[in-house]
This record gives structure tokens, sequence and C-alpha cells, in this order.
């Protein structure tokens, strides 16, 4: 009876390499590539991002555009706006603040603020207490 072979799984170890031994490896490479997107291959070659990548193909004598380099920065700069917002939402989703319902120890529901500062709306004392019942979990 044939033993059963354990699978490996297809997981890539993403362990990048020194930047000197990147050079000189993609020295050799970079003849070798035939495609369209040398930015992105090399990235991905070498587990590096596409700041990164770009600086180095630099090094190696090849010529990215300043258009280019600047629309990976914008895109990168989206990209972290995006995680920040959403990091902020899940924050405020915690604290209650769900759907922009904003409400702290006075008031249950804040409408607004003044121009002073001074926030406005829905106080506790104003609701009975099975209208408290929702909101009390979060705020009070």
């Amino acid at each position: 009876m044939a033993k059963k072979r354990k699978r490996k799984g297809n997981k890539q170890l993403k362990c990048t390499m020194p930047r000197e031994r990147r050079l000189q490896s993609a020295k050799q490479w970079l003849p070798t590539y035939t495609g369209k997107h040398l930015v992105r291959a090399y990235a991905r070659r070498y587990h590096t991002d596409l700041l990164c990548s770009i600086t180095e193909l630099r090094i190696l004598g090849i010529t990215v555009t300043e258009e280019y380099e600047t629309a990976v920065k914008r895109s990168v700069e989206l990209v972290t706006a995006k995680k920040k917002q959403k990091k902020e939402a899940a924050l405020a989703k915690s604290k209650g603040q769900v759907w922009g319902i904003d409400q702290d120890e006075n008031f249950a529901f804040i409408v607004g603020y003044t121009s002073g500062g001074a926030p406005y709306g829905l106080q506790w004392n104003e609701l009975s207490e099975d209208e408290q019942k929702p909101y009390s979990e979060n705020g009070k």
C-alpha cells in the first residue's frame, strides 16, 4: 500500500533580499524581461513597493518618467487615505458613532454644534427609558 504524501502549501515566502543583491540580480534579469510594465514586474519579482522599484530601476539606468512617478505617489497616498478613513470608521463604530450619530454624557443624539462649539440636539433626560435603551449601550 502506497504511503500518502502530505501536500505542501502554495504559499510563497515574501522575504526581500538586500538592495545590493537585488540590483545585482536585476542586472541579469532586465535583459530577459519582455513585458510592458517593467516597474510593476520588478516590484512583484523582488517584493518591493512601486516607489522603491522606481528608485532601483533608475539606479540601474532605466528611465522612468516623472509623470509615472507622480501618478504612483498619488495612488499610494489615496490607498493610505482610504486605509486611514476605514480605520477611523471602525473606531467610530466601536465608540457608538454609527452613521454619524454623535453622542456624549449629556446628549443622546447631537445634531450639530454652534459657532462657539457647543453641541445641540436630543438630550438623555428628554427620552423615556424605553427610548434610551438602544442608545445607552453605546453612549450613556
